[in-house]
Order: C-alpha cells, then structure tokens, then sequence
C-alpha cells in the first residue's frame, strides 16, 4: 500500500513538474515577441484619431531598460502578416505620438531601439498597428492570435512592462467573465474580464493562455471610488480586448489602409438627461431617433419617423442607447439592418434599408450636421483646413456661458479654426486633433455619447493667439444632456 501511495506521488510530482516546465517554456517564447512602446515626440494639441539562441530570459532581464527621455510608454507585441513584422498596441498608447519622424520607438527583447510609425487602428476598440521603420533583427518571436474561443475559468498570463520601470513582467490568473462592456467613449465593447494583473505600461501587451496564444490586448484595468472620493485601483478586475475581435481589427487595419471598416445609416440617436444641481433625471426611457442626416440611407425610411423609440436592431433587443451602439458596431458596410421602432403612440413597425460604408464623404457630413447645430455657425470651405463663420451674438451653447468671442471681445462675423475636438477635463483631457473635416466626423462619433462636445479654436484673424475651449450641448440646452450617437 506505502509503495502505491509512493507511485501515485512521484506520478503527480512528475506531473506538476511537466507542467510546470512547459508553461516556462511557452512563457520563454513569448518574452520574445513583446517590446516596450516608448513615445519621445508628442503633439502640442491633441491626439491623433489613428533563431537561434539561448533562454530569452537570459537577454529579458539581463539588465534594466532606459527610457529615461520618452514622453509616454507602453507595452506591445509583434505579429507576421505577409512575411512583414508588425506590433500591435493599444491606441491610447501612441495617440499623443508626433507625425514626425523618430516619436515612437520599440524595444525588443535585447533592448535594441527600433524606430516604428503609426499604420492604423482604431480608438474606439483602443488598438493600433505599429510598422517598423527599419528591418528586426533575428532576436524577436511572433505571437499568435488563438482560434479557440476562451473559456471563463481558462489559465492565462499577462506580459508587459508595468509603470514603464519594469519590462517583461509576467502575471497570471483566470478568465473571469467574457463579453464586458466598459465605460467612457473609447474602448467599450467586446472585452474579456480577467485576473491576471495589469497596471500603467501594460497597456497593448498580450495576453496569452498556457499555448502561447494570444487571447486578448491588454487594455485596461478597473477602479471603484472610496468613500472619501478617491480612486482605488481592483487588481483582480482587468480588461483584455478579445481574440477574435481583436484579430479581424487587426486584419482591417493591415488590409484596408489602416482602417477598420464601418456601415454608415445616417441617423442621430439618443436618450435625454434633465440636468438639475449636478443630478440627472432620465427624460427618455428608451433610445430614440432624434434626427436623420439629409441624404444618407436612412433619410427616405426614417425621415417621418423622428421620436420613435428604437426597440430591436437586427433582431436583437436594445434597452439604451450604448446598446444601439453596440449593435450598430456588427452591422456590415453595404449591407441591409432591420430596425424595429416604435411610435410615440406605442404602434411598433420594422423598417429596413441598406447601409453604406463609413469613408471620407460621410464623416464629412457628420462635422458639417452637428457642427451648423450652433445657432450662427456656418462652415466655411474656403481654407486648408476646419474653420467656421460666426455671425450671430447669442449663442449660449458654449462652457461658461461664453460666446464666441476672440481677444478683442469681437464676436459678429468672424472666422474660426478648429484646432481639437472631444470632451475636456482638467484631470483627463481628451481631446482629438482636427486637421481635416473628417477628423472632426471621427472625433464627434467617439465623444457625442457624453451629450457635449468641446472644440479648441482660434480666431482666423489672429493665429498667434490663445486657442479658446468652448462647448456645445447637442441637445442645444445646457440643462439637457443629450447622450447621443452619429451613426
């Protein structure tokens, strides 16, 4: 009987040690494939709307990483697409980079600097494609993205270089929960929830399950509010973007000029917040259509259906309006959607009609909609870049009561550029950088959620000055906010 006990005992030790063995293994392999994202040149204003060798190991820790001079950092990890290396991040990790050359650099395993510039992605996912400058060296790896849907329970490991002070640094855990949505405008849907630990400078690494594959781009991490109002940061809840979403991003950005592809319906959707003493009383029980863009789509099914409620796109039940976007997101360019709406007299009808795909004209068409919303705003064309009219002294749509005004105190007929766009705090700025009419449609589609939308201008007759921070309420109310989306 001892003898028995003694051979199941050294059987489960072997087996423990196996695996144990290959779990460093399969880690060893992946150090490779992850760098340091460091950032050395940012923008003024905004951002941008986006072998043969021994232990890996041996070279990962063999001496501390300086990136003393960077201005920003991250983590990431590089992929083969095509016979071509190329490192996926996160957008909010490169979104402040400079255009020019020399602003992002990545460090690979040996800590060799390699210069990278910015080919796509996408800020509302949070994840962007890097493309060297110059060719890797034979010290990398590549990961993976699995083809296996994970699992809740599933082992998995995070790598990255947490705090930017401590580069491949491996965590591990569980998948906790699949499917999250998250808060705030960038970064919202389709996120697996995990306990493998992230902190600052984790952003864009990967994370891998116990084959080396990757199961998600590390994104962000959860807090919950103390009693005295500070922030507390939850270890155990952390956020991961998921493989398969995270692959065919991946692969629109690399085959659609850094772009994901996107159906463009035309419609402006809604729910209506009173705003009284800094509380918000619910107007809207239920997303409504609030307007429809003249010549898109949607404009001959929807145009007299203005204030009817949004119960079901595609089939699928929608309770907000943050569901109507995330069900807006997996509808194809060109192909047809189903809406079923529902009068205000409570009669429901499905409408149905073919989408478009989201370019340049329709972002376009976007900025121009909701930016003429002002009272006494007219675009105007005539310069290189974004600008507007301003005719009228009685707008009141803007932060604190201002009006349009430049150093003089003028304000009737003068002319104005647009140098950022998005929603400003003190304590988080974010802010796009506008250089293009399009980039003004992006950046209203990422922050209209908030029901505001802030603008930093200068005046046309004195471009050495100030730039001024004004914003509009989309409602055209400053006591009614308007959580919105221009899709």
């Amino acid at each position: 009987m001892k003898r028995t006990i003694l051979s199941i005992t050294l059987i489960l030790a072997f087996v423990a040690s196996s695996v144990a063995q290959s779990a460093s293994a399969v880690l060893d392999k992946c150090l490779g494939a992850v760098v340091t994202v460091a950032v050395y040149k940012t923008e003024p204003y905004g951002k941008m709307t986006l072998g043969m060798r021994g232990s890996v190991s041996e070279d990962a820790y063999k001496k501390a990483l300086d990136i003393t001079n960077a201005k920003g950092s991250g983590s990431g990890f590089i992929i083969k697409r095509n016979g071509k290396y190329y490192v996926v991040t996160n957008a909010h990790v490169i979104e402040s980079a400079s255009t020019e050359t020399e602003s992002i650099f990545v460090y690979t395993i040996n800590q060799t600097k390699y210069e990278v510039k910015v080919l796509g992605g996408d800020n509302f996912y949070d994840m962007a494609v890097l493309e060297f400058v110059t060719p890797v060296g034979k010290e990398v790896e590549v990961l993976e993205f699995t083809k296996t849907e994970p699992n809740v329970g599933d082992k998995v490991y995070a790598i990255g270089n947490p705090l930017g002070t401590y580069p491949y640094t491996v965590t591990d855990g569980i998948i906790s929960a699949k499917n999250r949505t998250r808060g705030g405008h960038t970064g919202k849907f389709g996120f697996l929830q995990h306990t493998a630990t992230l902190i600052w400078g984790n952003s864009g690494g990967p994370l891998v399950n116990e084959k080396g594959e990757v199961v998600g781009i590390n994104s962000q991490i959860a807090f919950a509010q103390a009693p005295d109002g500070s922030q507390i940061l939850q270890q155990q809840i952390n956020f991961s973007l998921e493989p398969g979403l995270s692959n065919r991003l991946v692969n629109e950005v690399l085959n659609n000029n850094g772009r994901i592809k996107r159906a463009y319906l035309g419609v402006e959707v809604a729910q209506a917040y009173l705003l009284e003493n800094k509380s918000y009383y619910l107007q809207d029980e239920t997303a409504k259509i609030y307007s429809v863009i003249p010549g898109s789509p949607a404009y001959s099914s929807l145009k007299s259906k203005v204030g009817y409620s949004i119960r079901k796109v595609g089939g699928i039940e929608v309770r907000n309006v943050e569901e109507v976007l995330g069900e807006f997101e997996k509808i194809a360019p060109e192909a047809t959607v189903s809406l079923e709406i529902v009068s205000p007299n409570g009669v429901s009808e499905t409408v149905s009609f073919k989408t478009a795909t989201l370019n340049k004209f329709e972002l376009e068409n976007i900025a121009s909609y909701v930016l003429t919303q002002i009272p006494g705003v007219t675009l105007n064309t005539s310069y290189g870049q974004v600008a507007f009219d301003y005719t009228d002294q009685s707008n009141y749509q803007v932060q604190k009561e201002k009006k349009f005004t430049n150093e003089r105190g003028d304000s009737r007929g003068r002319t104005y550029y647009v140098i950022c766009g998005g929603i400003y705090n003190e304590s988080n700025p974010n802010m796009w950088k506008i250089i293009t009419l399009k980039d003004l449609g992006a950046a209203i589609k990422m922050s209209s959620l908030s029901g505001v939308f802030d603008y930093y201008i200068i005046d046309a007759a004195d471009t050495k000055g100030k730039a001024s921070l004004y914003r509009q309420y989309l409602s055209g109310k400053n006591d009614l906010i308007k959580s919105t989306i221009y899709y």
